[in-house]
């Protein structure tokens, strides 16, 4: 019988340490979020609907795809549909040595909000096998070039506001606070930053939370500080946007969170 609504994750010594999640669920929408590194999914069973700025589809089993850092998207299941999945987090120094190797810019490429593609055979979690795929994944998109309209608007009148609650998440920031450091209407910014980003300032703080509280589930740090380090006001806020962002407790992630010297 398959276990629904699981989430185990594994940091690996292969690639500097890339963490692997296998996960499963059931009647799961997951909100509007990122991750701060590369996010390399392989659809083992089930299917899942996938939706950007500008576009939405359904992927299913054998799909794979590659979601650069910081690109918004949502993921939810079918009605009564199990969907299972392992994910690869990967680090910008890995993507930018298969950058090199095809010769393309990394730039270019983190410009796109998604790479997607379908394999033939089960998923090898090999060094060899995600440089491979990586590297296929990048050239397949980029020979097909009705992708180019998918790139990225500019968000360059939010860089500061972002560069803020990305080395601040931990401390208490309030829409209040934004507007008077950064001079300009609270519902204004709300509004337009909702258009241009794809989250509203406090949904961006709070994915930014998230991520960053992952990195802390390795270690002996308590929940409570974990928490708190994390700019979270107590263990409940931070539970319930958790489970909210991520489909399980923190207490779960973390009792299903260790590290393998070999693989």
């Amino acid at each position: 019988m398959i276990e629904i609504n699981k989430v185990k994750t594994v940091k690996l010594s292969m690639l500097d340490g890339i963490e692997l999640k296998s996960a499963t669920f059931i009647d799961k929408n997951f909100p509007f979020h990122f991750h701060q590194c590369w996010s390399l999914a392989y659809i083992e069973y089930g299917s899942e609907n996938i939706a950007f700025s500008n576009t939405n589809f359904l992927v299913s089993k054998n799909a794979l795809q590659l979601i650069p850092p910081y690109s918004i998207h949502k993921n939810w299941s079918n009605k009564n549909n199990t969907w299972t999945y392992k994910a690869l987090y990967i680090s910008n120094d890995v993507i930018k040595n298969v950058a090199k190797k095809i010769n393309t810019d990394y730039s270019y490429l983190a410009s796109f909000p998604y790479f997607i593609s379908y394999c033939n055979s089960e998923f090898e979690i090999s060094e060899e096998s995600i440089f491979k795929t990586l590297e296929n994944l990048f050239l397949d998109t980029l020979n097909d070039v009705k992708q180019s309209y998918f790139q990225k608007n500019a968000d360059d009148p939010f860089e500061d506001i972002l560069n803020y609650l990305s080395l601040n998440y931990n401390q208490s920031i309030t829409l209040e606070m934004l507007q008077q450091k950064f001079k300009v209407n609270k519902f204004k910014l709300q509004k337009s930053f909702k258009k241009s980003i794809g989250l509203t300032p406090l949904e961006y703080l709070t994915t930014i939370r998230i991520e960053n509280s992952k990195k802390l589930f390795y270690t002996d740090v308590p929940l409570v500080e974990i928490a708190l380090e994390s700019g979270f006001y107590d263990q409940s806020h931070f539970t319930h946007s958790f489970k909210k962002y991520v489909g399980v407790t923190p207490g779960n992630y973390k009792k299903n969170s260790k590290i393998l010297q070999d693989w």
